[in-house]
């Protein structure tokens, strides 16, 4: 079994040429973005455009597919490479149902891929983020971790040209981190653990008989106790 993700902090200042922006940009920043989550905890038609914009910037940069504009675990693996994280152990090494099953407990819409794109008719196998499946996918992360998230959206739009799919034009570069959270948001953790101890519980009884077919039952415990490994590893990172 591979690790569980280890990212590290956002690319260094000096690696990406970027120098801090001066208190009146980061001042007209602000004033341009907003506080990019509501009372709700669920973010704003800016931040949701914000992560539409990057999702549609992880597809047509890295191994674009016309048929297919959902974002692969390879995408997003050298996405948060090209920001300063490490997410391998996760979307690399870990088998494909039990990304699938992270995304379904997560809530993320996703479609199955071809395991080979270039043969269509290859069985799906390979989980792929719909663009609004990474907005959920990346609101959780801001809310549960922004420590590393934030610094992954900010060098984002400072290193790559974001556009904003409703307006068509760049994202501002600067990105302050007065718009984000500062600190693990309480109620998402307690959901979080709340899923992970379903997971916990789910993978025990399936480990247990009566089943049908064995092989049915090694495949439900596999997934959901990857599953519940991941989210406990998150757990533990707080």
């Amino acid at each position: 079994m591979a690790d569980e993700p280890k990212p590290t902090s956002a690319a260094q200042n000096e690696e990406d040429g970027h120098t801090e922006p001066s208190e009146v940009e980061t001042k007209e920043a602000v004033q341009y973005w907003g506080y990019l989550f509501k009372a709700d905890k669920c973010g704003t038609s800016k931040l949701d455009r914000l992560l539409m914009g990057i999702a549609k910037h992880i597809t047509t940069t890295t191994d674009p597919n016309d048929d297919c504009t959902d974002i692969t675990p390879h995408q997003l693996a050298t996405f948060y490479r090209s920001v300063g994280g490490n997410y391998d152990s996760l979307f690399l090494h870990k088998p494909p149902a039990s990304i699938a099953f992270i995304y379904k407990s997560l809530g993320c819409s996703h479609s199955l891929q071809p395991s080979d794109l270039t043969d269509p008719y290859s069985p799906p196998s390979v989980p792929a983020l719909k663009r609004h499946g990474y907005v959920t996918w990346q609101t959780i992360q801001l809310l549960l971790e922004p420590a590393e998230h934030v610094p992954f959206l900010q060098t984002a739009v400072h290193k790559f040209d974001i556009i904003d799919p409703d307006e068509g034009r760049r994202f501002p570069r600067v990105l302050p981190k007065e718009v984000l959270p500062s600190k693990p948001d309480q109620d998402m953790l307690t959901w979080f653990e709340s899923v992970s101890e379903r997971l916990r519980h789910d993978a025990q009884a399936l480990s247990r008989p009566p089943w049908d077919s064995a092989d049915d039952r090694e495949y439900e415990t596999d997934e959901r106790a990857d599953a519940a490994r991941y989210f406990d590893h998150q757990m533990r990172r707080e």
